[in-house]
């Protein structure tokens, strides 16, 4: 590798290298274009003397972690090395996106609570509807949540993968990344939604009929289905579709293939996957839990020492909501996808001896 700054997507080994945006592919086994927001290919590296190198102990962990497979520790403590080093792209993307979100989802709720058709404030006069410039704004605070859960913890992947080698990244370079792979990010977020939707469908059906015909029997066994489809269908899938995010971004597949590709990877190691998603998310709820009481806590304290009035209390209700969001989905996608990003690439040393692609490129890159 003969830029310090650049490298080459994360490709498939045995497939063709990805070309950067805006350049077309060239032969099977050329590199690529050096992109701005991707380690190297495995399978190949543009500084050729280099590259024929041994691997010295320098390279062996160049950046945030050793280039070897990941302990169960590494997993929890990580996460917090990669916000540390690569802030901008790994704490400051979910920002953007979650913040230009909350905006949205701030001016909806604000809408929603004083809006004189509902009577929300007034609750002697009668619900008359909802305005239309109420339901414009909701419709758009909810598009723009589902953007920003589909892009916040893809934007993370190219900041810890570099991080891996001990790069830094820009957000520019990151957002060049998930734009360029947008549609296959909400292609893959839909399948996933449809594939939990079907999962849920027979006991939701189950549900209805029970109610329509008053059968308690039918209701609790709609419950029953909907939890038992949900870990059997729910758990694999949101898994997959997590791992299969950092896929899209920094091998620049679609959505379709990126699933096939995590499907392979994870076969032999999805209990301990699962294990280290299920440990890891008990850890950031916690957190954010607390974050959470904190802000409740401060809004009820500026209410009760005199601040009085609808209007007021209003302000504070969306304040403290939008807040403790902002603050929740920020460290949860930064913390989490650093995760996924991490599962991804232990899957791919376990698997393809990845960990020698990357000290490789390592050593090419000091040389």
């Amino acid at each position: 590798m003969n830029d310090a700054s650049g490298g080459q997507e994360w490709a498939a080994p045995g497939g063709d290298v990805a070309p950067s945006v805006g350049q077309a592919p060239d032969a099977v086994g050329t590199p690529a274009a050096p992109s701005q927001y991707a380690p190297p290919a495995p399978t190949v590296v543009t500084a050729a003397p280099a590259s024929q190198a041994a691997p010295t102990y320098r390279s062996w962990q160049p950046g945030i972690i050793p280039l070897r497979p990941l302990s169960f520790g590494d997993f929890i403590s990580v996460p917090f090395k990669a916000m540390r080093y690569n802030r901008a792209v790994v704490v400051g993307g979910p920002l953007l996106f979650v913040g230009a979100s909350m905006v949205v989802l701030a001016a909806a709720m604000w809408l929603f609570f004083t809006d004189p058709s509902i009577a929300f404030l007034s609750p002697t006069n009668q619900f008359q509807g909802v305005q239309g410039s109420t339901i414009a704004v909701g419709v758009a605070a909810l598009i723009t949540l589902i953007l920003a859960d589909a892009l916040s913890s893809a934007i993370v992947a190219p900041g810890v993968a570099r991080a891996v080698l001990g790069e830094r990244i820009s957000v520019g370079d990151a957002l060049k990344a998930v734009t360029g792979r947008i549609w296959q990010l909400l292609l893959l977020w839909l399948l996933t939604t449809l594939a939990m939707a079907l999962a849920i469908a027979p006991g939701a059906t189950a549900i209805w009929l029970g109610s329509i015909n008053g059968d308690d029997g039918a209701i609790a066994a709609g419950f029953i289905l909907i939890f038992g489809l949900a870990l059997v269908v729910g758990v694999p899938v949101y898994l997959i579709s997590t791992i299969a995010r950092c896929v899209i971004v920094l091998e620049r597949t679609g959505a379709v293939k990126s699933v096939r590709r995590t499907v392979g990877l994870i076969k032999g190691r999805f209990w301990w996957s699962f294990l280290i998603v299920f440990v890891t998310g008990l850890i950031i709820n916690f957190v954010t839990g607390i974050v959470q009481q904190l802000l409740s806590f401060v809004g009820g304290i500026a209410l009760a020492i005199g601040l009085s009035g609808a209007w007021v209390f209003t302000a504070v209700a969306v304040g403290v909501l939008v807040i403790g969001a902002l603050i929740t989905y920020v460290f949860t996608y930064a913390y989490m996808g650093s995760v996924y990003a991490l599962i991804y690439i232990d899957l791919r040393i376990r698997h393809e001896g990845f960990d020698l692609d990357l000290a490789r490129a390592a050593e090419a890159r000091r040389a």
